[in-house]
């Protein structure tokens, strides 16, 4: 007989014959062990150690009856010197199976029992109420499911409940409020919905409380308020309304407050700013109105304040400007108004100050320069005005620049070549002026460089082909000029490129054909000419083709049939000659095509059909000739479609597209007929 058979029958004689076990101890170890066999998945190098060793392969019943096993040099458990189990520390072993099986109460000394990070599924049985005697309780990174049971409320001695990121549902049982030993309570991360018991309110002892990602809903009750000892309180990522209690006034332990994520309104009590200790405070993405509490200054200790995503109104507090060891300040996203204060220049340990989506006007106070630890500086989306300080050029650990959709005027400060640290560079939507090569130098890091909608001149250096890491590059409504370098080609990392409406000229380079990430390429609106490079086929990535308005000339090359994941695709306003390339066929994506305004030539081919996804064509003021296919009457999701000023003749598709306004799309056509209103019976038709 195998041994994994025989251990198998000798724990069922055992088992069936427990009434004559002598010791406490050896009732626990068949406790485990018949645990043990009800696991779908077990560690056998790390429970190995959890089993019995037969003398002599006997298997007279009366001799196991007897035996005498203790489980307290088992892998995972603990004992006290009388033998008992008082500690089972399975974490992290890669358990699979449930909780059914394990006898409660066979373990009456049991203080610690930690099942974390292991796969147990199933509900929490209510006999887990059993074991009066438990201290910490760590049943988190499972996959549980089912209420909490109320019989939890009976682990009186409890001091830590960590059940969070399980699959838990239900409201949290009253009872928690009986566990007054209780100074850690996780419950975040799971599926529990309903209201925060007002019971919670009676954890005298409670230090951390983290109820966060969850679905509760109501307001918070003001017994919360009554935690004195509270260190953290995490109540984010839920759904829950009304105001913030006043309450919490008395939590002056509280370090870590975040109510994020909730659907909070009202004001914010000014009484936070009686939480001397306080460290963390994140309000943001509520419905939090009113203004700003001037009370927030004395928070000496905050390092994070984060107040952004609400309906804040009125300015910002100058004394915001004494919380010097502030790390993080967030206010975006609001409705301030007014300007910046000067006194945030005094928040010399700043990494982040974000304003931006606000009503804020005046100038950038030039102290902002003083922020020589700042690597995020946003201030887009006011009504910020005057030119960017001088001294902005000192901060020159930024990471991050953000003043986009302002009024700002003048030239960038030139110490901006030297940041060398760069990665985001959003000022679009400006009036800032200067010569874009020499305002801006070579940076290793930069991903993101947004200048469009200003007035910057001269031409596009090639030195930005150094910018190894870019990925978006937009100089888009500027008054650049030149050509474009071919060093661009070098920006492998490239997915958008803008260059539209300038006065860029000379050809396309050949080069940008290597760019083989790009899905963004928009050029038009310059003075461009020669040929479409064959090579533009190659950018098998791109789903934006846009060089419309330019004097790009000859035929459109069959090569951007390739470009199977194109969906929109715009040459327009060019010379291209010649026919229709029937390869384009191949873009079954393509939900936009506009070659209007051209010199293109020859018949409508019928494979332009083959473009399911067509919503939107244009191909007026063209030379086409011939009639127009007959399989548009099955393009049902074409819902525009304009061949006006060709040379097109023949019976009008019976197709609703024609039937809209026939006039704007048929137009400066003379052979064309059919039952349409302006236009010739085709019983005259030959």
């Amino acid at each position: 007989m195998g041994s994994s058979a025989l251990n198998t029958l000798t724990l069922f004689l055992l088992l069936s014959f427990s009434h004559n076990v002598v010791s406490d101890s050896t009732k626990e170890a068949y406790a485990l062990l018949k645990w043990k066999t009800s696991l779908q998945k077990h560690n056998r190098s790390l429970l190995s150690s959890w089993t019995f060793y037969p003398v002599n392969n006997a298997t007279n019943v009366s001799f196991y009856s007897k035996i005498k096993i203790s489980p307290c040099a088992w892998f995972g458990i603990q004992c006290n010197p009388a033998k008992r189990v008082i500690s089972i520390n399975l974490s992290t072993v890669g358990l699979k199976g449930t909780l059914y099986k394990f006898s409660f109460s066979s373990f009456p000394h049991l203080a610690y029992l930690n099942l974390s990070y292991n796969v147990f599924f199933g509900t929490i049985p209510p006999q887990i109420g059993n074991l009066s005697k438990l201290e910490y309780l760590d049943l988190s990174f499972n996959q549980l499911s089912g209420v909490i049971p109320p019989e939890i409320g009976f682990l009186t001695h409890l001091k830590l409940l960590y059940i969070f990121v399980n699959r838990l549902h239900g409201s949290i049982p009253r009872e928690v409020g009986q566990l007054s030993s209780l100074s850690e309570l996780a419950l975040c991360c799971n599926r529990l919905h309903g209201q925060i018991p007002f019971s919670l309110g009676n954890l005298s002892n409670l230090a951390r409380l983290y109820l966060n990602n969850n679905s509760l809903f109501s307001s918070i009750p003001s017994t919360v308020g009554n935690l004195k000892s509270l260190s953290t309180l995490d109540l984010s990522k839920n759904k829950l309304n009304g105001s913030i209690p006043f309450s919490f006034g008395n939590l002056t332990n509280l370090a870590i407050m975040y109510l994020y994520r909730n659907s909070l309104s009202a004001s914010i009590p000014p009484v936070i700013g009686n939480l001397k200790f306080l460290y963390h405070l994140d309000l943001s993405e509520n419905q939090l109105s009113g203004s700003i509490p001037p009370t927030l200054g004395n928070l000496s200790n905050l390092a994070v304040l984060h107040l952004y995503g609400n309906s804040l109104s009125g300015s910002i507090p100058s004394i915001i400007g004494n919380l010097k060891s502030l790390f993080y300040l967030h206010l975006s996203s609001n409705q301030l108004s007014g300007s910046i204060p000067i006194s945030l220049g005094n928040l010399s340990n700043l990494v982040v100050l974000h304003l931006f989506e606000n009503s804020l006007f005046g100038s950038i106070p030039s102290i902002l320069g003083n922020l020589k630890m700042l690597l995020h500086l946003g201030l887009s989306t006011n009504h910020l005005s005057g030119v960017i300080p001088l001294s902005i050029g000192n901060l020159n650990n930024l990471i991050g620049l953000y003043l986009y959709d302002n009024q700002l005027s003048g030239q960038i400060p030139k110490n901006m070549r030297n940041f060398t640290n760069l990665v985001r560079v959003n000022l679009k939507r400006n009036h800032l002026i200067g010569n874009i090569s020499e305002v801006f130098g070579v940076y290793p890091n930069l991903t993101f460089l947004d200048l469009s909608h200003n007035n910057f001149y001269g031409e596009i250096s090639s030195d930005w082909g150094k910018c190894h890491q870019l990925g978006t590059l937009n100089f888009s409504m500027n008054n650049i000029s030149g050509i474009i370098p071919v060093e661009i080609a070098n920006l492998h990392q490239l997915h958008k490129l803008d260059f539209s409406l300038n006065h860029i000229v000379g050809e396309i380079p050949i080069e940008i054909g290597k760019l083989s990430s790009l899905n963004y390429l928009v050029l038009n609106g310059n003075q461009l000419y020669g040929n479409l490079p064959r090579a533009l086929g190659s950018l098998t990535e791109l789903e934006y083709l846009d060089l419309s308005t330019n004097k790009l000339g000859n035929s459109i090359p069959e090569t951007l049939g390739n470009l199977l994941k194109l969906h929109y695709l715009n040459l327009s306003n060019n010379q291209f000659r010649k026919g229709f390339p029937v390869e384009l066929e191949k873009l079954i994506q393509l939900s936009e095509l506009d070659l209007s305004h051209n010199i293109l030539e020859g018949k409508i081919p019928c494979e332009i059909c083959s473009m399911e996804s067509l919503e939107k064509l244009n191909l007026s003021h063209n030379n086409f000739s011939g009639l127009i296919p007959s399989c548009f009457e099955g393009m049902h999701g074409l819902s525009c479609i304009d061949v006006s000023y060709n040379e097109l003749r023949g019976p009008i598709p019976n197709s609703r597209i024609f039937q809209y306004d026939p006039m704007e799309a048929l137009q400066g056509n003379k052979g064309l007929c059919g039952d349409i209103k302006g236009f010739q019976s085709c019983k005259f038709w030959q």
